[in-house]
């Protein structure tokens, strides 16, 4: 089983780590064609010093020795985890980020991103977000104060229970878009929603709905009065 933060160490005798998915070794074993008598699989699955860096060696082999020249390299897992999105950037793959919970402290995300970012529950404070997301983007139970959204997601957005005041949603997302719970007050929806779109227990005076909403409307919980809604729509109240 593969747990945050997760990579491969090279064997040699200049180690180093190698990243292209921070939850699963398979990934990036594959995105880089590694053959398995170059490699070791690794885990840092607490903010620490190393002492729960972790190393799959095979029988025989000494763990401290690929220990010792991590931790040399990268003293902290913050420093690791810097290392390892250094390199997701520069792959010029779809890479997914998931980083749910994480201190982002001193991190820079990438500019752009292929694949998902999942980033519910993180501090965002002196974060800048992507500019295109071409997954999913996941920011539940974040505080949006300051921040700028990016300008085209490609699969869901979901941003429930999130503070919306002086933010602008992009002006498409290609999958569904969560709003559950959200205070809509000078709130433009997207023109485009290419999933369903739930606004369950939101205030909808004098929000315009999407022109085009690819699955189901849900409106739980809401005032229809006054609300027109396209007979298109598939609604679910």
């Amino acid at each position: 089983m593969c747990n945050f933060l997760s990579g491969v160490v090279t064997i040699g005798k200049h180690p180093k780590i190698l990243c292209q998915n921070l939850l699963h070794h398979e990934i990036t074993i594959a995105a880089l064609g590694l053959k398995v008598e170059t490699y070791r699989e690794w885990e840092w699955t607490c903010e620490d010093s190393g002492e729960s860096l972790d190393i799959r060696v095979l029988p025989g082999e000494d763990r401290a020795d690929f220990w010792s020249a991590i931790v040399a390299q990268f003293p902290t897992r913050k420093a690791a985890l810097i290392e390892c999105l250094r390199q997701m950037a520069e792959g010029g793959r779809n890479c997914d980020y998931d980083l749910r919970g994480c201190d982002l402290k001193g991190i820079t995300l990438p500019t752009s991103v292929g694949g998902y970012l999942d980033l519910r529950g993180c501090d965002l404070k002196g974060i800048t977000l992507p500019t295109s997301v071409g997954g999913s983007l996941d920011l539940r139970g974040c505080d949006l104060k300051g921040i700028t959204l990016p300008t085209s997601v490609g699969g869901y957005l979901d941003l429930s229970g999130c503070d919306l005041k002086g933010i602008t949603l992009p002006t498409s997302v290609g999958g569904s878009l969560y709003l559950r719970g959200c205070d809509l007050k000078g709130i433009t929806l997207p023109t485009s929603v290419g999933g369903y779109l739930d606004l369950s227990g939101c205030d909808l005076k004098g929000i315009t709905l999407p022109t085009s909403v690819g699955g189901s409307l849900y409106l739980r919980d809401c005032d229809l009065k006054g609300i027109k809604i396209p007979k298109k729509f598939n609604v679910i109240k």
